[in-house]
Protein backbone atom coordinates (compact mmCIF):
# COMPACT_ATOMS: atom_id res chain seq x y z
CA UNK A 1 0.00 0.00 0.00
CA UNK A 2 1.15 3.49 -0.81
CA UNK A 3 1.05 6.22 1.79
CA UNK A 4 0.95 9.43 -0.27
CA UNK A 5 -1.24 12.18 1.16
CA UNK A 6 -3.72 13.82 -1.19
CA UNK A 7 -5.79 16.94 -0.59
CA UNK A 8 -9.08 17.16 -2.53
CA UNK A 9 -10.41 20.66 -3.25
CA UNK A 10 -13.98 20.41 -4.59
CA UNK A 11 -16.99 22.59 -3.79
CA UNK A 12 -19.47 19.93 -4.91
CA UNK A 13 -19.80 17.71 -1.86
CA UNK A 14 -21.03 14.62 -3.70
CA UNK A 15 -18.27 14.77 -6.32
CA UNK A 16 -15.69 15.38 -3.60
CA UNK A 17 -16.85 12.39 -1.53
CA UNK A 18 -16.82 10.16 -4.63
CA UNK A 19 -13.22 11.17 -5.41
CA UNK A 20 -12.23 10.62 -1.77
CA UNK A 21 -13.64 7.06 -1.78
CA UNK A 22 -11.94 6.23 -5.08
CA UNK A 23 -8.56 7.45 -3.83
CA UNK A 24 -8.82 5.58 -0.52
CA UNK A 25 -9.75 2.40 -2.39
CA UNK A 26 -6.52 2.85 -4.36
CA UNK A 27 -4.56 3.03 -1.10
CA UNK A 28 -3.96 6.78 -0.87
CA UNK A 29 -4.55 8.85 2.26
CA UNK A 30 -7.00 11.72 1.69
CA UNK A 31 -5.98 14.30 4.28
CA UNK A 32 -9.15 16.35 3.81
CA UNK A 33 -11.88 17.48 1.47
CA UNK A 34 -12.27 21.29 1.34
CA UNK A 35 -14.56 23.47 -0.77
CA UNK A 36 -12.58 26.74 -1.07
CA UNK A 37 -9.22 28.04 -2.26
CA UNK A 38 -8.47 29.76 1.05
CA UNK A 39 -8.90 26.51 2.99
CA UNK A 40 -6.86 24.62 0.39
CA UNK A 41 -3.85 26.93 0.82
CA UNK A 42 -3.92 26.67 4.61
CA UNK A 43 -4.49 22.92 4.79
CA UNK A 44 -1.93 22.00 2.12
CA UNK A 45 0.79 23.51 4.30
CA UNK A 46 -0.43 22.02 7.59
CA UNK A 47 -1.08 18.51 6.27
CA UNK A 48 2.15 18.26 4.20
CA UNK A 49 0.16 16.98 1.24
CA UNK A 50 2.01 15.16 -1.57
CA UNK A 51 -0.63 16.04 -4.20
CA UNK A 52 -3.61 18.38 -4.58
CA UNK A 53 -6.63 17.59 -6.75
CA UNK A 54 -7.95 21.08 -7.47
CA UNK A 55 -11.30 22.02 -8.95
CA UNK A 56 -10.74 25.09 -11.14
CA UNK A 57 -14.08 26.80 -10.50
CA UNK A 58 -14.48 27.38 -6.76
CA UNK A 59 -16.77 29.69 -4.88
CA UNK A 60 -15.21 32.49 -2.86
CA UNK A 61 -12.57 35.18 -3.40
CA UNK A 62 -9.88 32.73 -4.61
CA UNK A 63 -10.65 30.32 -7.43
CA UNK A 64 -8.79 27.04 -8.03
CA UNK A 65 -6.21 28.57 -10.39
CA UNK A 66 -5.13 31.25 -7.91
CA UNK A 67 -5.05 28.75 -5.06
CA UNK A 68 -2.96 26.37 -7.17
CA UNK A 69 -0.55 29.21 -7.94
CA UNK A 70 0.08 29.81 -4.21
CA UNK A 71 0.37 26.10 -3.35
CA UNK A 72 2.74 25.28 -6.20
CA UNK A 73 4.96 28.38 -5.81
CA UNK A 74 5.15 28.43 -2.01
CA UNK A 75 5.09 24.72 -1.20
CA UNK A 76 6.16 22.98 -4.42
CA UNK A 77 3.21 20.57 -4.22
CA UNK A 78 2.05 19.20 -7.60
CA UNK A 79 -1.45 20.07 -8.82
CA UNK A 80 -3.96 18.09 -10.88
CA UNK A 81 -6.86 20.22 -12.09
CA UNK A 82 -10.42 18.90 -12.00
CA UNK A 83 -12.59 20.77 -14.45
CA UNK A 84 -15.80 20.47 -16.43
CA UNK A 85 -14.95 23.59 -18.41
CA UNK A 86 -13.15 23.77 -21.74
CA UNK A 87 -13.02 27.58 -21.90
CA UNK A 88 -9.78 28.58 -23.67
CA UNK A 89 -9.27 31.64 -21.48
CA UNK A 90 -9.55 29.55 -18.30
CA UNK A 91 -7.24 26.89 -19.67
CA UNK A 92 -4.62 29.53 -20.61
CA UNK A 93 -4.73 30.91 -17.06
CA UNK A 94 -4.41 27.42 -15.68
CA UNK A 95 -1.33 26.70 -17.84
CA UNK A 96 0.55 29.58 -16.15
CA UNK A 97 0.48 27.66 -12.85
CA UNK A 98 2.29 24.71 -14.53
CA UNK A 99 -0.13 21.94 -13.46
CA UNK A 100 0.97 18.33 -13.80
CA UNK A 101 -2.29 17.12 -15.38
CA UNK A 102 -5.96 17.87 -16.17
CA UNK A 103 -8.85 15.52 -15.43
CA UNK A 104 -12.03 16.47 -17.21
CA UNK A 105 -15.29 15.73 -15.46
CA UNK A 106 -16.92 13.28 -15.65
CA UNK A 107 -13.99 10.89 -15.38
CA UNK A 108 -13.51 7.15 -14.85
CA UNK A 109 -11.71 5.46 -11.99
CA UNK A 110 -8.94 4.24 -14.33
CA UNK A 111 -8.30 7.79 -15.59
CA UNK A 112 -8.05 9.12 -12.04
CA UNK A 113 -5.76 6.29 -10.94
CA UNK A 114 -3.44 6.65 -13.96
CA UNK A 115 -3.07 10.42 -13.64
CA UNK A 116 -2.48 10.32 -9.88
CA UNK A 117 0.18 7.57 -10.17
CA UNK A 118 1.97 9.30 -13.06
CA UNK A 119 1.98 12.71 -11.33
CA UNK A 120 3.18 11.35 -7.97
CA UNK A 121 5.95 9.30 -9.58
CA UNK A 122 6.98 12.18 -11.84
CA UNK A 123 7.09 14.63 -8.94
CA UNK A 124 9.07 12.17 -6.81
CA UNK A 125 11.59 11.70 -9.64
CA UNK A 126 11.89 15.47 -10.10
CA UNK A 127 12.54 15.98 -6.39
CA UNK A 128 15.22 13.30 -6.49
CA UNK A 129 16.78 14.93 -9.56
CA UNK A 130 16.88 18.23 -7.69
CA UNK A 131 18.55 16.49 -4.76
CA UNK A 132 20.99 14.85 -7.14
CA UNK A 133 21.83 18.27 -8.58
CA UNK A 134 22.44 19.57 -5.05
CA UNK A 135 24.67 16.58 -4.28
CA UNK A 136 26.64 17.16 -7.47
CA UNK A 137 27.08 20.85 -6.61
CA UNK A 138 28.18 19.99 -3.07
CA UNK A 139 30.64 17.42 -4.37
CA UNK A 140 32.11 20.01 -6.73
CA UNK A 141 32.41 22.43 -3.81
CA UNK A 142 34.07 19.64 -1.81
CA UNK A 143 36.63 19.03 -4.57
CA UNK A 144 37.29 22.77 -4.91
CA UNK A 145 37.65 23.16 -1.15
CA UNK A 146 40.07 20.24 -0.94
CA UNK A 147 42.16 21.70 -3.74
CA UNK A 148 42.19 25.09 -2.02
CA UNK A 149 43.24 23.51 1.26
CA UNK A 150 45.98 21.56 -0.48
CA UNK A 151 47.28 24.78 -2.08
CA UNK A 152 47.35 26.54 1.29
CA UNK A 153 49.12 23.64 3.00
CA UNK A 154 51.64 23.44 0.17
CA UNK A 155 52.33 27.18 0.49
CA UNK A 156 52.80 26.84 4.26
CA UNK A 157 55.37 24.07 3.78
CA UNK A 158 57.08 26.26 1.18
CA UNK A 159 57.22 29.24 3.55
CA UNK A 160 58.52 27.14 6.45
CA UNK A 161 61.16 25.64 4.17
CA UNK A 162 62.20 29.14 3.04
CA UNK A 163 62.49 30.31 6.64
CA UNK A 164 64.70 27.36 7.55
CA UNK A 165 66.87 27.86 4.48
CA UNK A 166 67.41 31.48 5.47
CA UNK A 167 68.32 30.44 9.03
CA UNK A 168 70.75 27.90 7.56
CA UNK A 169 72.24 30.64 5.37
CA UNK A 170 72.65 32.91 8.39
CA UNK A 171 74.49 30.16 10.26
CA UNK A 172 76.67 29.63 7.22
CA UNK A 173 77.47 33.37 6.99
CA UNK A 174 78.28 33.53 10.69
CA UNK A 175 80.49 30.42 10.53
CA UNK A 176 82.87 32.21 8.12
CA UNK A 177 83.82 34.53 11.00
CA UNK A 178 84.40 31.70 13.52
CA UNK A 179 88.03 30.69 14.03
CA UNK A 180 87.75 28.18 16.89
CA UNK A 181 87.16 24.61 15.61
CA UNK A 182 84.87 23.68 18.51
CA UNK A 183 82.66 26.69 17.89
CA UNK A 184 82.70 25.97 14.15
CA UNK A 185 81.52 22.42 14.82
CA UNK A 186 78.61 23.82 16.83
CA UNK A 187 77.58 25.96 13.87
CA UNK A 188 77.81 23.01 11.49
CA UNK A 189 75.76 20.82 13.85
CA UNK A 190 73.08 23.50 14.16
CA UNK A 191 73.02 24.00 10.40
CA UNK A 192 72.62 20.27 9.80
CA UNK A 193 69.73 20.09 12.27
CA UNK A 194 67.95 22.92 10.47
CA UNK A 195 68.61 21.27 7.10
CA UNK A 196 67.22 17.91 8.26
CA UNK A 197 63.92 19.61 9.23
CA UNK A 198 63.91 21.84 6.15
CA UNK A 199 64.15 18.81 3.86
CA UNK A 200 60.91 17.43 5.31
CA UNK A 201 58.99 20.57 4.37
CA UNK A 202 60.72 20.71 1.00
CA UNK A 203 59.55 17.18 0.17
CA UNK A 204 56.04 17.81 1.45
CA UNK A 205 55.84 20.94 -0.71
CA UNK A 206 56.91 18.97 -3.80
CA UNK A 207 54.90 15.82 -3.01
CA UNK A 208 51.45 14.86 -4.26
CA UNK A 209 50.65 13.66 -0.73
CA UNK A 210 51.00 16.59 1.68
CA UNK A 211 50.52 14.40 4.76
CA UNK A 212 53.46 11.98 4.45
CA UNK A 213 57.13 11.70 3.45
CA UNK A 214 58.77 8.82 1.58
CA UNK A 215 61.57 8.22 4.05
CA UNK A 216 63.97 6.24 1.83
CA UNK A 217 64.59 9.17 -0.51
CA UNK A 218 64.66 11.68 2.34
CA UNK A 219 67.04 9.56 4.42
CA UNK A 220 69.57 9.08 1.60
CA UNK A 221 69.54 12.80 0.82
CA UNK A 222 70.10 13.59 4.51
CA UNK A 223 73.01 11.13 4.80
CA UNK A 224 74.73 12.48 1.68
CA UNK A 225 74.43 16.03 3.05
CA UNK A 226 75.96 14.95 6.37
CA UNK A 227 78.96 13.32 4.69
CA UNK A 228 79.39 16.47 2.58
CA UNK A 229 79.06 19.03 5.40
CA UNK A 230 81.47 17.11 7.66
CA UNK A 231 83.91 16.65 4.75
CA UNK A 232 84.12 12.93 5.45
CA UNK A 233 87.41 11.36 4.21
CA UNK A 234 87.12 8.91 1.27
CA UNK A 235 88.11 6.08 3.65
CA UNK A 236 84.83 6.38 5.57
CA UNK A 237 82.19 4.40 3.70
CA UNK A 238 78.41 4.68 3.99
CA UNK A 239 76.16 1.65 3.82
CA UNK A 240 72.41 2.31 3.97
CA UNK A 241 69.41 0.00 3.89
CA UNK A 242 66.31 2.15 4.27
CA UNK A 243 62.96 0.61 3.44
CA UNK A 244 60.60 2.79 1.38
CA UNK A 245 58.39 3.68 4.33
CA UNK A 246 55.88 6.53 4.32
CA UNK A 247 55.92 8.57 7.56
CA UNK A 248 53.81 11.54 8.59
CA UNK A 249 55.64 14.77 9.35
CA UNK A 250 55.42 14.33 13.15
CA UNK A 251 57.31 11.02 12.87
CA UNK A 252 59.69 11.90 10.02
CA UNK A 253 61.21 15.00 11.70
CA UNK A 254 62.37 13.39 15.00
CA UNK A 255 63.49 10.26 13.11
CA UNK A 256 65.56 12.42 10.73
CA UNK A 257 67.07 14.37 13.64
CA UNK A 258 68.11 11.15 15.40
CA UNK A 259 69.91 10.04 12.23
CA UNK A 260 71.51 13.48 11.99
CA UNK A 261 72.85 13.37 15.56
CA UNK A 262 74.16 9.80 15.56
CA UNK A 263 75.76 9.90 12.11
CA UNK A 264 77.33 13.29 12.90
CA UNK A 265 78.84 11.86 16.10
CA UNK A 266 80.26 8.90 14.18
CA UNK A 267 81.79 11.14 11.50
CA UNK A 268 83.41 13.39 14.13
CA UNK A 269 84.69 10.89 16.70
CA UNK A 270 84.55 7.25 15.51
CA UNK A 271 87.35 7.24 12.92
CA UNK A 272 90.49 9.11 14.04
CA UNK A 273 92.47 7.33 11.29
CA UNK A 274 89.93 8.24 8.58
CA UNK A 275 88.99 4.61 7.83
CA UNK A 276 85.77 2.75 8.58
CA UNK A 277 82.11 2.17 7.78
CA UNK A 278 78.82 3.67 8.96
CA UNK A 279 75.69 1.55 8.54
CA UNK A 280 72.16 3.02 8.65
CA UNK A 281 69.06 0.82 8.49
CA UNK A 282 65.33 1.48 8.85
CA UNK A 283 62.95 -1.47 8.57
CA UNK A 284 59.47 -2.65 9.48
CA UNK A 285 59.45 -4.66 12.68
CA UNK A 286 56.71 -6.75 14.28
CA UNK A 287 53.43 -5.26 15.54
CA UNK A 288 53.49 -2.19 13.29
CA UNK A 289 56.76 -1.01 14.79
CA UNK A 290 59.88 0.25 13.04
CA UNK A 291 63.52 -0.39 13.87
CA UNK A 292 66.13 2.29 13.19
CA UNK A 293 69.72 1.03 13.43
CA UNK A 294 72.84 3.22 13.22
CA UNK A 295 76.19 1.56 13.82
CA UNK A 296 79.86 2.04 13.02
CA UNK A 297 83.02 -0.05 13.32
CA UNK A 298 85.03 2.78 14.82
CA UNK A 299 86.81 3.17 18.15
CA UNK A 300 83.56 3.06 20.12
CA UNK A 301 82.29 5.09 23.06
CA UNK A 302 84.12 5.24 26.41
CA UNK A 303 83.07 2.29 28.58
CA UNK A 304 82.08 4.52 31.50
CA UNK A 305 79.70 6.75 29.55
CA UNK A 306 75.96 6.65 30.32
CA UNK A 307 74.41 8.15 27.20
CA UNK A 308 70.99 8.39 28.87
CA UNK A 309 72.37 10.58 31.68
CA UNK A 310 74.89 12.99 30.23
CA UNK A 311 75.33 16.71 29.71
CA UNK A 312 76.09 16.19 26.01
CA UNK A 313 73.58 18.19 23.93
CA UNK A 314 73.65 15.55 21.19
CA UNK A 315 72.76 12.65 23.48
CA UNK A 316 70.14 14.71 25.31
CA UNK A 317 68.55 15.47 21.95
CA UNK A 318 68.61 11.78 20.96
CA UNK A 319 66.89 10.72 24.20
CA UNK A 320 64.28 13.50 23.95
CA UNK A 321 63.55 12.66 20.32
CA UNK A 322 63.18 8.96 21.16
CA UNK A 323 60.71 9.87 23.93
CA UNK A 324 58.89 12.09 21.44
CA UNK A 325 58.44 9.00 19.24
CA UNK A 326 57.28 6.98 22.27
CA UNK A 327 60.17 4.69 21.40
CA UNK A 328 62.95 2.75 23.08
CA UNK A 329 66.67 3.19 22.41
CA UNK A 330 69.43 0.65 23.12
CA UNK A 331 73.23 0.87 22.85
CA UNK A 332 75.64 -1.93 21.95
CA UNK A 333 79.40 -1.13 22.18
CA UNK A 334 80.73 -4.45 20.90
CA UNK A 335 82.85 -4.02 17.78
CA UNK A 336 82.23 -0.31 17.55
CA UNK A 337 79.00 1.53 18.38
CA UNK A 338 75.46 0.44 17.58
CA UNK A 339 72.30 2.37 18.43
CA UNK A 340 68.89 0.72 17.94
CA UNK A 341 65.65 2.74 18.17
CA UNK A 342 62.31 0.88 18.20
CA UNK A 343 59.25 3.08 17.66
CA UNK A 344 55.80 3.38 16.09
CA UNK A 345 54.51 6.06 13.71
CA UNK A 346 52.88 8.81 15.74
CA UNK A 347 49.13 9.17 15.22
CA UNK A 348 47.51 12.57 15.53
CA UNK A 349 43.71 12.65 15.63
CA UNK A 350 43.43 15.96 13.77
CA UNK A 351 45.72 14.87 10.95
CA UNK A 352 44.09 11.44 10.79
CA UNK A 353 40.67 13.07 10.64
CA UNK A 354 41.70 15.28 7.74
CA UNK A 355 43.12 12.32 5.87
CA UNK A 356 39.91 10.32 6.39
CA UNK A 357 37.89 13.30 5.15
CA UNK A 358 39.55 13.28 1.75
CA UNK A 359 37.25 11.20 -0.47
CA UNK A 360 39.42 9.19 -2.82
CA UNK A 361 38.03 7.11 -5.66
CA UNK A 362 38.31 3.99 -3.51
CA UNK A 363 36.49 5.59 -0.61
CA UNK A 364 33.75 6.82 -2.95
CA UNK A 365 33.13 3.25 -4.14
CA UNK A 366 33.00 2.05 -0.54
CA UNK A 367 30.62 4.88 0.33
CA UNK A 368 28.24 3.92 -2.49
CA UNK A 369 28.38 0.24 -1.52
CA UNK A 370 27.45 1.12 2.06
CA UNK A 371 24.65 3.43 0.87
CA UNK A 372 23.19 0.64 -1.26
CA UNK A 373 23.21 -1.69 1.75
CA UNK A 374 21.36 0.89 3.84
CA UNK A 375 18.86 1.43 1.03
CA UNK A 376 18.26 -2.30 0.53
CA UNK A 377 17.58 -2.76 4.25
CA UNK A 378 14.95 -0.02 4.22
CA UNK A 379 13.41 -0.57 0.78
CA UNK A 380 9.68 0.19 0.40
CA UNK A 381 7.07 -1.80 -1.51
CA UNK A 382 7.45 -0.78 -5.15
CA UNK A 383 4.00 -1.95 -6.19
CA UNK A 384 3.40 -1.87 -9.93
CA UNK A 385 5.96 0.87 -10.63
CA UNK A 386 7.63 0.49 -14.08
CA UNK A 387 11.12 -1.04 -13.94
CA UNK A 388 12.99 1.93 -15.46
CA UNK A 389 11.33 4.38 -13.09
CA UNK A 390 12.04 2.06 -10.15
CA UNK A 391 15.72 1.89 -11.11
CA UNK A 392 15.91 5.67 -11.45
CA UNK A 393 14.37 6.26 -8.03
CA UNK A 394 16.58 3.60 -6.46
CA UNK A 395 19.69 5.24 -7.88
CA UNK A 396 18.56 8.68 -6.76
CA UNK A 397 17.73 7.48 -3.26
CA UNK A 398 21.10 5.78 -2.96
CA UNK A 399 22.66 9.07 -4.06
CA UNK A 400 20.66 10.88 -1.38
CA UNK A 401 21.93 8.45 1.28
CA UNK A 402 25.47 9.22 0.09
CA UNK A 403 24.71 12.92 0.43
CA UNK A 404 23.47 12.47 3.99
CA UNK A 405 26.62 10.53 4.84
CA UNK A 406 28.79 13.36 3.49
CA UNK A 407 27.09 16.27 5.28
CA UNK A 408 29.21 16.10 8.41
CA UNK A 409 32.29 15.50 6.31
CA UNK A 410 31.64 18.65 4.29
CA UNK A 411 30.97 20.66 7.44
CA UNK A 412 34.27 19.54 9.00
CA UNK A 413 36.15 20.31 5.83
CA UNK A 414 34.78 23.85 5.52
CA UNK A 415 35.82 24.55 9.12
CA UNK A 416 39.26 23.05 8.40
CA UNK A 417 39.71 25.33 5.39
CA UNK A 418 38.76 28.41 7.42
CA UNK A 419 41.17 27.40 10.20
CA UNK A 420 43.94 26.69 7.67
CA UNK A 421 43.45 30.07 5.99
CA UNK A 422 43.71 31.81 9.34
CA UNK A 423 46.85 29.85 10.28
CA UNK A 424 48.41 30.65 6.92
CA UNK A 425 47.65 34.38 7.20
CA UNK A 426 48.94 34.43 10.78
CA UNK A 427 52.11 32.62 9.67
CA UNK A 428 52.56 34.91 6.69
CA UNK A 429 52.10 38.14 8.65
CA UNK A 430 54.01 37.19 11.80
CA UNK A 431 56.93 35.30 10.17
CA UNK A 432 60.41 36.63 11.08
CA UNK A 433 61.03 37.06 7.34
CA UNK A 434 59.85 39.97 5.23
CA UNK A 435 57.78 38.67 2.30
CA UNK A 436 57.10 40.82 -0.77
CA UNK A 437 55.33 40.31 -4.08
CA UNK A 438 57.07 42.56 -6.61
CA UNK A 439 56.61 43.23 -10.32
CA UNK A 440 59.50 43.28 -12.77
CA UNK A 441 59.74 47.09 -12.53
CA UNK A 442 60.02 46.88 -8.71
CA UNK A 443 56.42 47.85 -7.89
CA UNK A 444 55.25 46.26 -4.60
CA UNK A 445 51.93 44.38 -4.88
CA UNK A 446 51.87 42.71 -1.46
CA UNK A 447 53.91 42.66 1.76
CA UNK A 448 53.56 41.04 5.18
CA UNK A 449 53.79 42.83 8.55
CA UNK A 450 57.46 41.93 9.05
CA UNK A 451 58.45 43.28 5.62
CA UNK A 452 56.69 46.57 6.33
CA UNK A 453 58.37 46.78 9.74
CA UNK A 454 61.81 46.14 8.23
CA UNK A 455 61.40 49.04 5.79
CA UNK A 456 59.78 51.29 8.41
CA UNK A 457 56.52 52.00 6.54
CA UNK A 458 53.00 50.65 7.00
CA UNK A 459 51.73 47.89 4.72
CA UNK A 460 49.26 50.24 3.02
CA UNK A 461 51.99 52.81 2.57
CA UNK A 462 54.19 50.27 0.73
CA UNK A 463 51.59 48.97 -1.73
CA UNK A 464 52.12 50.42 -5.24
CA UNK A 465 55.47 51.94 -4.23
CA UNK A 466 58.84 50.93 -5.68
CA UNK A 467 61.00 48.45 -3.77
CA UNK A 468 64.02 49.74 -5.73
CA UNK A 469 63.63 53.15 -4.07
CA UNK A 470 64.74 51.55 -0.77
CA UNK A 471 68.03 50.29 -2.26
CA UNK A 472 71.40 52.02 -2.41
CA UNK A 473 72.68 52.66 -5.99
CA UNK A 474 75.10 49.71 -6.12
CA UNK A 475 72.45 47.44 -4.58
CA UNK A 476 69.96 48.51 -7.25
CA UNK A 477 72.35 47.26 -9.93
CA UNK A 478 72.83 43.96 -8.08
CA UNK A 479 69.05 43.61 -7.55
CA UNK A 480 68.28 44.11 -11.26
CA UNK A 481 71.09 41.79 -12.38
CA UNK A 482 69.97 38.96 -10.08
CA UNK A 483 66.33 39.42 -11.09
CA UNK A 484 67.32 39.16 -14.76
CA UNK A 485 69.28 35.97 -14.04
CA UNK A 486 66.36 34.52 -12.03
CA UNK A 487 63.96 35.06 -14.96
CA UNK A 488 66.38 33.72 -17.59
CA UNK A 489 67.32 30.60 -15.60
CA UNK A 490 63.92 30.16 -13.95
CA UNK A 491 65.54 29.71 -10.56
CA UNK A 492 65.65 31.38 -7.15
CA UNK A 493 68.55 33.77 -6.49
CA UNK A 494 70.04 34.51 -3.06
CA UNK A 495 72.38 37.42 -2.32
CA UNK A 496 73.09 40.40 -0.01
CA UNK A 497 71.83 43.96 -0.48
CA UNK A 498 72.10 47.22 1.40
CA UNK A 499 68.66 48.65 2.13
CA UNK A 500 67.76 52.15 3.31
CA UNK A 501 64.86 52.41 5.75
CA UNK A 502 62.26 55.17 5.64
CA UNK A 503 64.04 56.82 8.60
CA UNK A 504 67.24 57.07 6.54
CA UNK A 505 69.44 54.46 8.26
CA UNK A 506 70.71 51.57 6.16
CA UNK A 507 71.37 47.90 6.90
CA UNK A 508 72.65 44.79 5.16
CA UNK A 509 70.05 42.25 4.21
CA UNK A 510 70.06 38.71 2.93
CA UNK A 511 67.50 38.49 0.10
CA UNK A 512 66.00 35.69 -1.99
CA UNK A 513 64.21 36.42 -5.26
CA UNK A 514 61.98 33.71 -6.71
CA UNK A 515 60.37 34.23 -10.17
CA UNK A 516 56.73 33.20 -10.63
CA UNK A 517 55.18 32.32 -14.00
CA UNK A 518 51.55 32.23 -15.19
CA UNK A 519 49.72 29.32 -16.83
CA UNK A 520 51.20 30.26 -20.22
CA UNK A 521 54.71 30.07 -18.72
CA UNK A 522 55.18 33.83 -18.99
CA UNK A 523 56.90 35.73 -16.18
CA UNK A 524 54.32 37.16 -13.78
CA UNK A 525 56.03 38.50 -10.63
CA UNK A 526 58.75 37.97 -8.03
CA UNK A 527 58.27 36.45 -4.59
CA UNK A 528 60.94 38.16 -2.49
CA UNK A 529 62.11 37.25 1.04
CA UNK A 530 64.37 39.58 3.03
CA UNK A 531 65.87 39.48 6.51
CA UNK A 532 67.78 42.07 8.49
CA UNK A 533 71.15 40.32 8.82
CA UNK A 534 72.33 42.98 11.29
CA UNK A 535 69.89 41.60 13.86
CA UNK A 536 71.72 38.26 13.88
CA UNK A 537 75.34 39.04 12.99
CA UNK A 538 77.57 41.51 14.76
CA UNK A 539 80.11 43.23 12.50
Amino acid sequence: MVNEKILVVEDEELIGQDIKILLEDLGYEVVDLVPSGEEAISLAREAHADLVLMDIMLEGDIDGIEAAHHINNDLGIPIIYLTAYRNEEILERAKLTEPYAYIVKPFEERELRTNVEIVLNRHKAEKERIKLTEVTAKNEFLKKSLKEQETLLREIHHRVNNNMQIISSLLSLQSTQVKDKRDLDLFIDSQNRVKSMSKIHERLYQSNDLSSVQFAEYGMSLLNDLFSSHRAPPGIRLKADIENISFNMETAIPCGLIINELVSNALKYAFPNGQGEIYVSLMHNNDNKYLLTIKDNGIGLPTDIDFKNTQSLGFRLINNLTNQLDGKIDLDVKNGTKFSVLFEELKYETRAGIKETIVTAYQSRELRRHAKELFSNNIDNWGDMPKDLRELIQDLQVQQIENDMQKEELKRLRKEIIDTKKKYLDLYNSAPIGYFTILKNGLILDVNNTGASILGISKMGLIKTSFISFLKPDSRIKFNQNNKTAIENRQKMGYELEIVRAEGDSFKSYIETNPVYDKEEKFKEFKVSIIDVKRFIND
